[in-house]
């Protein structure tokens, strides 16, 4: 009994010092902070703010010492030469001899752009047997009934939906660039018209991600001529679908994707996936990132300590996910079931801190959705992916009013994921977008830019 009381007195005297090393610790580091501020010059640097960001002053931006150089690459062929000579010396106006060697210099340009109007001829037959007038067949490269060519309404597109540029601008740019002289309306007009011929290949879209082993999914805030809607995101590695909608509730995904939907869903801890009959991977950088939201400037000792225990037990999967190849099936699987052991045993804690109440809860929830990526090779653990899908609809959101008419949103649905599929699968954008619209235009009804074989991978 003498032993514990002597005990407990030398412990109250150790934390009376360590509380005193403390207060004279923090009285020390203020005294030198003052010292330092006297000492030290004002900054004359020319940029103080992007060196205090970036951790270094400006003479060390850019590539790392030994980094190998990067220079712009030469052209592989010349399209003309320009042979400059001389015959009187520009100093001394002496006469010279023969050249005694080249100066060469390759210069890249711009050829002006030009509009070439053609004019399609076809020629009508009287067929004795059908007894009827027969037309000859649409020539390569015309729109039926258009008085836009195929090149210039992908431009159109691309400049609009790929480059984010407004109506107005778009028609300056024709103007300025080549002299295509067209109104905004027109544009506007023909990209809906657009649109509405390439659907096709959207439903082809809209099939094989409903096939596809996981689909990231996100939304974000959308208007149409002023009225509230939302635009949704559903991605995979290949392809890229987008819809604009006045629901924001679980009946856009499930009617998209159908229930139960096959594949694994990825997606943040909005509510409406909760009702989606899947797997489902609940995306680890949107908890993290709401973590350090909590934690603030100075968070507190209860904060603190779950907070480096949560980190750790993500970081931990992570590895695990990483090393997995190089394990023992066995092996790995024990381990996964310890992580999640871990991770229930932490929801299940009792957390005084109102957050970790909160996120605890959170995590019981959707126990079977934080980990499933340990258990599906290669599956990512974010939601990055429909994250930077939605990104550029941000920008054209932040430059436009939007959309005007219910037209102006399908079109922006239907051309913004063609262009996008076809940016993931890497393929040629002014070729394969026109060649589709051409296809469709004179009469194809079959989709020709996502087979069934390039389309259904994860």
């Amino acid at each position: 009994m003498e032993t514990k009381i002597l005990l407990l007195q030398e412990k109250e005297i150790l934390v009376d010092e360590i509380l005193k090393l403390r207060k004279e610790n923090a009285e020390l580091r203020k005294e030198l902070e003052n010292l330092k501020e006297k000492i030290s010059p004002p900054t004359t640097s020319k940029y103080p703010d992007k060196t205090k960001e970036r951790g270094k002053p400006p003479s060390q931006w850019g590539r790392k010492a030994g980094h190998p150089g990067c220079t712009r690459p030469k052209p592989d062929h010349i399209d003309r030469e320009v042979e400059q000579t001389l015959k009187r010396c520009p100093d001394c106006s002496e006469r010279l001899s023969g050249s005694v060697g080249v100066v060469e210099h390759v210069q890249e340009d711009i050829i002006p752009s030009r509009v070439e109007v053609t004019k399609f001829k076809r020629h009508r037959y009287w067929c004795k047997k059908c007894e009827k007038v027969v037309d000859a067949p649409y020539a390569p490269g015309e729109v039926p009934c258009g008085y836009l060519g195929p090149l210039a309404l992908t431009q159109m597109a691309l400049l609009k939906y790929h480059h984010v540029l407004p109506g107005n601008k778009i028609v300056k740019l024709f103007e300025v660039f080549c002299g295509l002289k067209v109104s905004e309306g027109a544009v506007a007009q023909a990209l809906q018209r657009m649109a509405k011929w390439l659907e096709v290949e959207t439903k082809a879209l809209v099939e094989a991600i409903r096939e596809s082993a996981y689909v990231h999914v996100d939304e974000t805030g959308w208007k149409i001529n002023g009225t509230k809607h939302w635009l949704w995101a559903f991605a995979n590695k290949k392809l890229a679908f987008y819809k604009i909608d006045r629901s924001r509730g679980s009946k856009v995904p499930i009617g998209l994707l159908g229930n139960p939907f096959p594949g694994i869903l990825i997606s943040d801890f909005y509510s409406a996936y909760n009702k989606m009959n899947c797997r489902q991977q609940k995306c680890l950088v949107h908890l993290l990132r709401e973590m350090r939201d909590c934690q603030g400037k100075d968070p507190p000792e209860d904060y603190r300590v779950p907070y480096k225990k949560l980190k750790r037990i993500l970081s931990d999967a992570h590895r695990l996910q990483a090393a997995q190849a190089q394990m023992l099936p066995m092996d790995f699987v024990r381990k996964v079931r310890r992580i999640k052991e871990r991770l229930f045993l932490f929801a299940t804690t009792p957390h005084s801190n109102k957050h970790w109440q909160r996120l605890s809860g959170r995590f019981l929830k959707h126990e079977k959705k934080m980990l499933t990526f340990l258990d599906v090779p290669e599956l990512p653990s974010n939601n990055n992916l429909a994250e930077r899908m939605i990104r550029p609809h941000v920008i054209l959101r932040n430059r436009s009013f939007h959309n005007r008419t219910d037209k102006g949103a399908e079109a922006h649905g239907v051309l913004t994921s063609i262009l996008q599929s076809l940016m993931l699968q890497e393929k040629s954008l002014i070729p394969s977008f026109s060649q589709a619209y051409l296809a469709h235009r004179q009469g194809n009804p079959q989709p020709i830019l996502f087979s069934h074989q390039s389309t259904s991978i994860g």
